[in-house]
């Protein structure tokens, strides 16, 4: 009897228990990503364990604060994903500054599950009064909960969908509204009205939009069905535009300024007003026809045809709009032209001021339509009488020779057709060829003869008029009586003696002279024979002057001779003088201070000059002089490509080789050279363990570093390195599954889903769904089952009407029993009433076992 009456006590208890949390407890604070989210009152310190505890006491889950191995503990994956500053995203729901959790005053004494590991099991949370002027300092945001008692838990439930059955007609959308609220809000969609909801006015078509008249007065109005709330405007026939009271309207259709204008080019259009599409051609000034562009259309007026030209004359129509025509007097005809003007007459071409007859020409004109004239020469003249042409010459009677071969012909002036013959100077007769002619004077015959005594006379052919005069042998003049006469010839006037020797004449008939050479000279004397010389002193054998001197004879009368010195020799140049010594072209230092002077020998008046070692140029003070040979500059550089040469002063001959930036070596052609310096062999790898290392060539002393196969950073040992590439930030996983990344060289994650849910866990795969509780009937038959969502993995049971009990069917649950009507009053009484009917139940069933022992 004892153990059943703490049956008794028991179920009563845990009757009491049910009853005390069948209402929700918490603050509802906001919805986010389908979740309801709650701060409810913890007891004690703030650990991950206790803000759990708190939530599933209230009937709520502990929502995780995003993905990763500090957030993910003993929580439920609801849409948060903020892990390095949890809560964010319900702070900026609450607060619409946007920023931290720990700027929001909602937010304050709130603390969320973190994993095991964080902070010795410490949930996170905002402790507002441990700011101090920092939203992020240790004891301000993300506060250890261990150091904190009696906060407030972030508990999260999945939210009803009010619209989930839909409650509203089928032309509304519905609205579920924010946590409390269960009733949703229809509104009809555009061109409906009515409340929306299938038990109510539902949504009916808005009246016919025609009604307000929005067309045009000349429009046909067409309401447009639903959603549409208005209606098409179509203009009538003959007019156009949008047909709108409010828009362009409807306007007559101009058939002119359409592109199929009916009107010939030449027409003026006129528009007959709608309805009709038409409209009249009439054709412009100057053409005829009916003006249509299909019809006879417009063509020029030709006014030509009414004959208004001279017979002599050219009509030509002028183009339209003209109603006139132009007349052109024929070719040799002048005039207007026009048969009511001074039509055409002929042109005489004699009477123009342009006459075409020369002044000695006799002009008669061409009839038309010639536009010429003749031109005859008059009497005396000659050629075609044009001015443009040979013109009128007169002509010459001397053409045809009438005069003898030494007499002058002069033609007598036209009209005359006769000329005048004149004996050429030298000459006498009548000048004509069939007269007495022209015969020559002789000079010589006339008593006065012209020639002396001594000299014989010969007569000029003429025209000469005169006679050449010769003096005899042996005399000399010009042999005219008034000259020079004729005198006897000196011989030694025509010079027979040579220029240095004394001539005497031998008288005349004798034609030649006795020649005597002068003192100094030697020869017969004569100009065209062995003449003078003068005796040269150096050719004795006793020549005075020295072998490496010239000798230069004085002239006669002269009897010595002149001694020089030969090219690249200095003295007097005497054999007994100082004779001829060699010049030293050293003593005038030709050459640089770093060369060496040869003197070159005689005749040479130079010196070598030759650089000392380690020196190159010609050597000479006056020309390149000697600089140093810089052993860089030759072809043979005796350096590496990538190293730099710096000469060595001479008189070295050799050069200092120095490898460049990011090179090493001796730097030498001929040695090991210069090659690139590998920053990656040095000890002091730059590179991360996880990363490989290139290098940069040289002049860079540098490397780059790349983080293996699933690493990511910088890959620098003294950067960021190269840490593991955490898959899960892209989030391959399921909103309901934990993410857990696969350590390098793996770049991928595993999924798993949550507590209380089943699936691949991938976002990509079969997801997360939740593990429905139900399907293993843990509920009474009298009983409806309620799977409670994920990460619960129970299912709720509710008795149905008229049964009272927690409608669980296992060893511990009451299950359901028949439970009396009862009649108004409330929750608490009813309650009561149903906890005394179960007590009397199971105390008579108590007291009947007792009897039978």
């Amino acid at each position: 009897m004892g153990s059943r009456m703490t049956m008794i006590w028991v179920f009563l208890s845990l009757s009491l228990m049910a009853y005390t949390g069948a209402g929700q407890a918490g603050l509802f604070l906001t919805t986010y990503s389908g979740y309801d989210y709650f701060k409810v009152q913890a007891s004690g310190p703030m650990t991950s364990a206790n803000v759990n505890a708190t939530c599933e006491a209230a009937g709520y889950a502990a929502p995780c604060v995003g993905l990763g191995s500090l957030c993910e503990g003993d929580c439920v994956q609801t849409g948060l994903n903020n892990c390095g500053w949890p809560m964010d995203e319900i702070a900026k729901q609450l607060c619409s500054g946007g920023g931290r959790a720990s700027q929001c005053l909602q937010m304050d004494r709130i603390y969320v599950v973190m994993a095991t590991t964080f902070r010795s099991g410490s949930a996170c949370g905002v402790e507002r009064a441990g700011c101090s002027g920092s939203v992020t300092g240790p004891n301000c945001y993300c506060a250890t909960g261990n150091n904190y008692n009696n906060g407030y838990a972030l508990c999260a439930q999945v939210g009803v969908n009010s619209c989930l059955p839909n409650p509203c007609h089928t032309q509304a959308t519905c609205t579920d509204p924010p946590y409390p609220s269960t009733n949703a809000t229809c509104t009809c969609n555009a061109g409906y009205t009515g409340d929306g909801r299938v038990n109510g006015t539902g949504c009916s078509d808005i009246v016919n939009a025609c009604l307000s008249n929005p067309c045009h007065a000349q429009a046909t109005c067409t309401d447009n069905p639903p959603p549409a709330l208005d209606a098409n405007c179509t203009c009538n026939a003959g007019y156009t535009g949008d047909g709108r009271a409010n828009g362009t309207g409807c306007s007559d259709i101009n058939t002119c300024s359409k592109s199929s204008n009916p009107c010939h080019a030449q027409a003026t259009c006129t528009d007959n007003p709608a309805p009709a599409l038409d409209a009249n051609c009439s054709c412009n000034v100057g053409y005829t026809g009916d003006g249509r562009s299909n019809g006879t259309g417009c063509s020029d007026i030709n006014a030509c045809s009414s004959n208004p030209c001279h017979a002599q004359a050219t009509c030509t129509d002028n183009p339209a709009p003209a109603l006139d025509a132009n007349c052109t007097c024929n070719v040799g005809y002048t005039g207007d032209g026009r048969a009511n003007g001074t039509g055409c007459s002929d042109i005489n071409t004699c009477s123009m001021s342009s006459n075409p007859c020369h002044a000695q020409a006799t002009c008669t004109d061409n009839p038309a339509p010639a536009l010429d004239a003749n031109c005859t020469c008059n009497v005396g003249y000659t050629g075609d009488g044009r001015t443009n042409g040979t013109g009128c010459l007169d002509i010459n009677a001397c053409s045809a020779n009438p005069c003898h071969a030494q007499a002058t012909c002069t033609d007598n002036p036209a009209p005359a057709l006769d000329a005048n013959c004149t004996c050429n100077v030298g000459y006498t007769g009548d000048g004509r060829a069939n007269g007495t002619g022209c015969s020559d004077l002789n000079t010589c015959s006339k008593s006065s003869n012209p020639c002396h005594a001594q000299a014989t006379c010969t007569d000029n052919p003429a025209p000469a008029l005169d006679a050449n005069c010769t003096c005899n042998v042996g005399y000399t003049g010009d042999g005219r009586t008034n000259g020079t006469g004729c005198s006897d010839i000196n011989a030694c006037s025509s010079n027979p003696c040579h220029a240095q020797a004394t001539c005497t004449d031998i008288p005349a008939p004798a034609l030649d002279a006795n020649c005597t050479c002068n003192v100094g000279y030697s020869g017969d004397g004569r100009a065209n024979g062995t003449g003078c010389s003068d005796i040269n002193t150096c050719s004795k054998s006793s020549n005075p002057c020295h072998a490496q001197a010239t000798c230069t004879d004085n002239p006669a009368p002269a009897l010595d001779a002149n001694c020089t010195c030969n090219v690249g020799y200095t003295g007097d140049g005497r054999a007994n003088g100082t004779g001829c010594s060699d010049i030293n072209a050293c003593s005038s230092n030709p050459c640089h201070t770093q060369a060496t002077c040869t003197d070159n020998p005689a005749p040479a008046l130079d010196a070598n000059c030759t650089c000392n070692v380690g020196y190159t140029g010609d050597g000479r003070a006056n020309g390149t002089g000697c600089s140093d040979i810089n052993t860089c500059l030759n072809s043979s550089n005796p350096c590496h490509a990538q190293a730099t040469c710096t000469d060595n002063p001479a008189p070295a001959l050799d050069a200092n080789c120095t490898c460049n930036v990011g090179y090493i070596g001796d730097g030498r052609a001929n040695g090991t050279g210069c090659s690139d310096i590998n920053t990656c062999l040095n000890s002091s790898n730059p590179c991360h363990a996880q990363a490989t290392c290139t290098d940069n060539p040289a002049p860079a002393l540098d490397a780059n570093c790349t983080c293996n196969v699933g690493y990511t950073g910088d890959g620098r040992a003294n950067g960021t390195g190269c840490l593991d590439e955490n898959a899960c930030l892209s989030n391959p996983c399921h909103t309901n599954a934990n993410c857990t990344d696969n350590p390098p060289p793996a770049i991928d994650a595993n999924c798993t889903c949550n507590a209380g849910y089943t699936g691949d866990g991938r976002a990509n795969g079969t997801g997360c769904s939740d593990v429905n509780a139900c399907s293993s009937n843990p509920c009474h038959a009298n009983a409806t089952c309620t799977d409670n969502p994920a990460p619960a993995l129970d299912a709720s049971c509710t008795c149905n009407a008229g049964f009272a009990g927690d409608g669980v069917v296992n060893a511990n649950g009451t299950g359901c029993l028949l439970q009396p009507v009862s009649g108004a009053g409330s929750l608490d009484i009813a309650f009561l009433l149903t906890f005394a009917c179960t007590l009397m139940v199971i105390l008579s069933t108590v007291s009947e076992q007792a009897m039978f022992e």
